[in-house]
């Protein structure tokens, strides 16, 4: 009756939880994919990512990057798509308290009264794959709305005087801790179904040096390592056709001995990585599957000791 939105709230305050937990990072501010004349993939940089780009790799001429036919939708399309939502807010305990003394006891009649009230709220959150709109993960979350009010009285005959004091969880506040509930709970499950850990692709490469989606934004930084896959990709429909879908993909590169990069500029939205383990015969192709290997370990502080 109020006019609040669920809806509208929620959707407001996702970005922000976003960056709070650090669980997901929003896709659609990467580098879009269009077409270059000869009807191929190519990835349109903004000015300040051509700028980054050209700074490592100086042979890049223009804010295009060419890509692969069957690898340009692998970089521009996100992981993961998300839907959620709120599915019920109910009443589901409570409890009041009541006390005084009686006027014949007590010279002055004084009275409390304490009452709590805790509705639950319900949600639910959804993975998908965004190729063939299966559902990878999903759960189901809670958050509670809690109400106190505790109130005194004192009886003075013809007068009446008590104070009340109330806490009570605010709509938005109860929808913000759902999502923060929900997100962290998806990713748990995300990260505990084989195949959906995090991943990237590659965006260039070049001379054992290569440039992979994301950069400081995801946490990359400096010294991290990666393992890199060559894969071949099984399509319905044109490769990275409007309407085609990825039916799965094969990894055709050497699994047990994988190309192993290392992060030396964690730029923005973007890393500069040199291969550490160049390979004679083969090399790093386009939209190659890009997967965690080990993070910079940090220097250990010594402390003085007296």
């Amino acid at each position: 009756s109020s006019g609040f939105s669920f809806s509208e709230t929620a959707q407001n305050q996702l970005s922000g939880v976003f960056f709070e937990k650090n669980y997901f990072f929003e896709r659609n501010i990467y580098p879009s994919v269009g077409q270059n004349i000869q009807g191929q993939g190519a990835l349109k940089l903004s000015k300040a990512s051509t700028d980054q780009a050209q700074k490592w790799f100086p042979e890049l001429k223009t804010q295009e990057i060419d890509l692969s036919k069957d690898s340009s939708c692998l970089i521009s399309r996100p992981q993961h798509f998300i839907a959620g939502k709120i599915n019920a807010l109910e009443a589901y305990s409570g409890a009041s308290l009541q006390f005084g003394f009686n006027q014949s006891l007590v010279q002055v009649p004084v009275s409390a009264n304490v009452k709590l009230d805790k509705m639950r709220m319900d949600l639910s959150f959804h993975a998908f794959d965004p190729w063939t709109q299966q559902n990878v993960a999903s759960v189901n979350s809670e958050a509670f709305k809690k109400d106190y009010k505790v109130g005194f009285g004192i009886d003075l005959g013809i007068i009446h005087i008590g104070p009340e004091f109330y806490r009570i969880t605010g709509m938005a506040e109860v929808t913000l801790k759902g999502l923060q509930a929900g997100i962290t709970d998806l990713a748990h499950k995300l990260l505990a179904t084989p195949g959906q850990d995090w991943s990237t692709h590659i965006m260039y490469s070049r001379d054992n040096y290569v440039l992979i989606v994301g950069g400081q934004e995801l946490g990359i930084k400096n010294g991290d390592q990666f393992k890199v896959y060559n894969q071949v990709h099984n399509w319905i429909g044109a490769p990275c056709g409007d309407s085609s879908i990825l039916n799965g993909s094969t990894i055709i590169s050497d699994t047990s001995d994988p190309w192993i990069i290392e992060i030396e500029d964690a730029g923005t939205l973007m890393s500069k990585a040199r291969v550490l383990n160049p390979k004679e015969n083969s090399t790093i192709n386009t939209g190659a599957l890009v997967k965690l290997h080990e993070f910079v370990k940090e220097p250990v502080v010594a402390t003085a000791t007296k």
